[in-house]
């Protein structure tokens, strides 16, 4: 699966007059690269759902985070944000690579 279908979710829409649009949104899951992290827990197997994912970067001139899970036949967005933590890196966050098809293949695998 690649990242041809996008579905918006309505929280994610709702926040178009501070963040991204719909189209703005898949335009970025599709085109764009930052950094693509999914919760982990070292301690804890499957504590964290193994489809979603997290795409942090700077688009359209705005630091964002974009939460989307992988689903069997489209990727949801799921929420936007500003980046509201200091950092994703660390023992809790997995790296999976640069773009939304690298969480798809990740999430494949």
């Amino acid at each position: 699966m690649t990242v041809d279908r996008i579905e918006v979710s309505h929280t994610a829409a709702e926040k178009a007059d501070r963040y991204l649009t719909p189209g703005q949104l898949k335009t970025v899951l599709r085109d764009h690269t930052g950094y693509v992290c999914r919760r982990a827990s070292p301690n804890h197997d499957d504590l964290y759902p193994d489809n979603e994912f997290t795409l942090r970067g700077e688009f359209y001139g705005l630091p964002l985070d974009i939460v989307f899970a992988i689903e069997s036949d489209h990727v949801a967005v799921i929420t936007q944000m500003s980046q509201h933590s200091d950092s994703l890196r660390g023992q809790f966050y997995e790296y999976v690579g640069d773009t939304a098809k690298d969480a798809v293949e990740h999430a494949r695998s």
